[in-house]
């Protein structure tokens, strides 16, 4: 593909000085520049990544600043390049571990402002056996596992879902300590 000009934003802030000098959009609430459902922000010029602000029709104008939108939205944008002229309809998701023990996956709306309801599951002992993989036996194993529980090392509650309303509409999922079923979380 040949470009006179390739602009890279990376960040928490999207750098839109470009915008001032090109009579670009740039939306004045969430910042970035603004693009149609093709992520085409003018005629033959198209934005991805932390940089576009982008209209999804299940949550609205929105602007992400997650690495699987950045992979997503660049790759969308390239084909529409060559013509393909395809809708950005992907709900991107993003992860952490929170040590060896902790982790979530999350989709959506995430926002501790939204009203939300957590379902959880009580960790039972064979799951800690299981994740407790460098005991040798199961003697040694369970007594670890006791302690463990004695020392409130694992809580009552493992893993869970926990939804995020607006208008009493789920608008965002985290998936904690629950992994491997992001496909659902975007339905």
């Amino acid at each position: 593909i040949e470009a006179d000009q390739v602009v890279i934003a990376v960040g928490v802030k999207a750098n839109t000085d470009l915008a001032t000098t090109s009579n670009l959009e740039i939306d004045p609430e969430i910042g970035g520049f603004l693009v149609n459902a093709e992520l085409e922000a003018r005629s033959n010029l198209w934005v991805a990544g932390d940089a576009a602000c982008f209209y999804d029709i299940k949550l609205g104008r929105r602007r992400v600043e997650h690495h699987d939108h950045a992979v997503i939205s660049g790759r969308l944008a390239g084909e529409n390049m060559t013509g393909a002229r395809k809708p950005y309809l992907h709900q991107s998701m993003f992860w952490s571990d929170l040590g060896p023990d902790v982790g979530y996956e999350a989709i959506g709306f995430v926002d501790s402002s939204l009203p939300t309801v957590g379902i959880f599951a009580k960790t039972h002992h064979e799951e800690i056996l299981s994740q407790n993989k460098s005991v040798a036996d199961e003697a040694s194993a369970a007594k670890d596992v006791e302690a463990k529980l004695g020392n409130n090392q694992y809580p009552d509650y493992g893993k869970g879902v926990i939804f995020y309303l607006r208008n009493d509409t789920v608008v965002g999922i985290v998936l904690w300590n629950i992994f491997n079923r992001m496909s659902l979380a975007r339905q």
